[in-house]
């Protein structure tokens, strides 16, 4: 047993550096393969960004415009309008044009 045991330590000595780097192109190896592995996730990801941009840009554009026609809609001419467009009221002091000539 011990004749083993010295012929395997006389080789660990003699291929000392060659096992490391044995060792260290395994590792490179394995880095490299998880790597290529996960490259699929990676542009899965990529996209989903891309779209969760594009969907932030939607939402801040309608925001913005919700902004805008809440401050339209608390105008008093807004008010006046679809009062007169959707209703049918006037202001009392407001000037009704008639048209009389008829097109027949």
């Amino acid at each position: 047993m011990n004749e083993y045991k010295n012929k395997i330590v006389n080789f660990l000595e003699i291929h000392k550096i060659g096992i490391k780097i044995w060792i260290f192109i395994i590792l490179v190896a394995a880095m490299t393969f998880k790597g290529l592995m996960q490259i699929p996730q990676i542009l899965e990801g990529k996209k989903e960004i891309a779209r969760l941009t594009e969907q932030i840009e939607y939402e801040k554009e309608r925001q913005q415009e919700i902004i805008e026609l809440k401050d339209k809609v608390n105008s008093d001419e807004y008010i006046e309008k679809i009062a007169s467009e959707k209703l049918g009221l006037i202001k009392s002091n407001a000037k009704i044009f008639v048209d009389v000539s008829v097109d027949e």
